[in-house]
């Protein structure tokens, strides 16, 4: 799995998205992911360097996909295991 983040600013269905941000999943249609990439307006980072948010709280952001957080980490946010 990867996570996409933006390169610089980009204004996407009415929301402001600054550098740094990731891109939320589905937003964008595959062929303008791939094309962006080409710009290098997005970065491809994989799970293992940066995992998305929007997967890790899947139950919030309405992500299809989903990322479980490590027991430390649900400690350290006292979330219920």
């Amino acid at each position: 799995m990867t996570t996409l983040i933006l390169i610089g600013t980009h204004d996407i269905d009415g929301r402001r998205y600054n550098h740094g941000e990731e891109l939320p999943p589905d937003l964008l249609p595959r062929e303008t992911v791939d094309q962006w990439l080409d710009r290098k307006w997005l970065v491809e980072y994989d799970t293992a360097y940066r995992r998305s948010i929007y997967r890790l709280f899947a139950p919030f952001s309405g992500a299809k996909e989903s990322e479980p957080l490590t027991p430390e980490e649900t400690k350290a946010y006292a979330l219920p295991p």
